[in-house]
């Protein structure tokens, strides 16, 4: 096939791959958006979960922390209930001393029992934060889908109407020069063809109509 046939069909091809490549940048787009929307919800999510068994675990201490309490005044009534049976004032005594340690424990154990049940009451407040962020987050990315749902399907469907046409435009390209023509758009999709920018009456001006990279009258001439 002579150069002027080649440069028509080629030129049939680049008109049909920069549509193409247009359709693609507004597609990648609008799944870009909804992507981006996605990952935010799913970095509150594991902040959420996070935050979460740190709040589980903390409920767990309190809980144990007061079962000790409990259990240590238990320990303090018995003792105190065993003061009218002593004998001895020696006995005495060391009951004494063993439920003021105990008391002491006791009061220990309230106070980080104390601060911890802030700290649970803060969690609790900042997942609860977390999870009323995720579900009006997840909202906004269902009114996206919704929004972008039918544009998504008309740009598939425009993307594969083009694809066939750009099949039969291919056959029209000689196989060498429909090689090299697809190397260059594979690296520069939708640019790989563009005009020589000149004026008849300055040949000593003579760039490309897409990198602007000046050619000089050779260039022209082969082209």
């Amino acid at each position: 096939m002579s150069a002027t046939a080649t440069l028509p069909a080629l030129l049939a091809l680049f008109r049909i791959d920069r549509d193409l490549q247009q359709l693609h940048t507004g597609l990648e787009n609008a799944q870009r958006e909804q992507k981006r929307q996605q990952n935010k919800i799913d970095a509150l999510q594991k902040d959420h979960d996070t935050q979460h068994t740190a709040l589980q675990k903390l409920q767990a201490d309190v809980a144990a922390k007061e079962l000790d309490m409990k259990s240590r005044q238990e320990h303090i009534d018995k003792m105190r209930a065993s003061l009218a049976n002593t004998k001895t004032n020696k006995e005495y005594s060391a009951i004494l001393v063993t439920i003021s340690a105990e008391k002491a424990e006791v009061a220990k154990v309230e106070t980080a029992t104390l601060e911890q049940m802030a700290q649970v009451e803060a969690a609790q407040k900042s997942v609860a934060a977390l999870k009323e962020a995720i579900a009006s987050e997840t909202q906004l990315l269902a009114k996206i889908q919704a929004e972008h749902g039918d544009k998504v399907t008309a740009l598939n469907d425009q993307i594969n109407a083009l694809a066939l046409r750009r099949a039969e435009a291919a056959k029209g390209v000689p196989p060498d020069a429909l090689r090299q023509y697809d190397r260059v758009n594979q690296k520069f999709p939708g640019d790989a063809m563009a005009p020589v920018v000149y004026d008849e009456n300055d040949l000593d001006d003579i760039s490309c109509g897409s990198c602007y990279m000046g050619l000089n009258v050779e260039h022209l001439n082969a082209l």
